[in-house]
């Protein structure tokens, strides 16, 4: 079924307001404008427009026109995981809990970190809620570099590691990779996220770097049946 013309329109610049190309206070092309872009009548551009503002995306002010709304970062976070698709629009259903926070030695992590093997790596493992339900376990290795004072100052933090980072330290990622694959669920996942043993999960390890230097390995799993991993990159 092909999509109405306004929700073409609102899609794109919903996403546009999430991946950061209109930031909060920035003012939106004109209508005339849209209607350029899109190839589209008047019309379905202020459908679209409408329903940006009900939904709080963005304000109008009469003679001045369209701008965009503080955001939450929380939902802004959405965008970047692999969440949007799924979750952007009930991100107020999204909470976490912190279970553990430390310092570790491990020749392993340190490596990957370009650390001395008896260095002191802040672990940092978590759950992400959708719902209520358990939906992604993480577990963070991260560089001393970033005092543990960061992480203990509300242990239910929702946003990204990164934003606390960069808030605190005014550290701020320069480039993120990401590897996946399917794994099945150990007794300890299978306790995490409330799955049988052997449940098919989504393992993903994120490398956050600043200025080529790795700051942040995050290796986290994901239920299968409940999240999806979709990214919408745009040339």
């Amino acid at each position: 079924m092909k999509k109405a013309l306004y929700k073409v329109i609102y899609d794109d610049i919903y996403l546009k307001i999430q991946d950061g190309t209109y930031t909060t206070g920035d003012l939106l092309p004109s209508e005339m404008e849209l209607e350029q872009m899109y190839k589209a009548s008047r019309t379905p551009v202020r459908q679209a427009l409408k329903k940006l503002e009900n939904d709080g995306y963005i304000y109008r002010l009469q003679g001045k026109g369209s701008f965009v709304s503080n955001i939450s970062e929380t939902e802004r976070w959405t965008m970047t995981t692999g969440f949007g698709s799924q979750y952007s629009k009930e991100w107020r259903k999204i909470s976490a809990k912190t279970l553990s926070l430390g310092y570790i030695q491990s020749k392993e992590y340190a490596r990957e970190l370009n650390l001395p093997t008896d260095s002191n790596i802040i672990h940092l493992s978590r759950i992400r809620y959708f719902n209520g339900e358990p939906l992604v376990y993480m577990e963070h290795y991260i560089k001393p570099v970033v005092p543990i004072s960061v992480f203990e100052k509300d242990y239910n933090f929702v946003s990204a590691v990164g934003k606390l980072i960069k808030e605190e330290l005014n550290i701020e990622f320069s480039h993120i990779e990401e590897e996946m694959e399917a794994v099945v669920a150990n007794e300890n996942l299978s306790k995490r996220l409330n799955v049988p043993i052997r449940f098919p999960l989504l393992e993903i390890k994120r490398f956050s770097y600043h200025n080529g230097n790795l700051i942040d390995l995050n290796i986290y799993h994901v239920r299968t049946d409940v999240w999806k991993y979709k990214i919408r990159f745009e040339g």
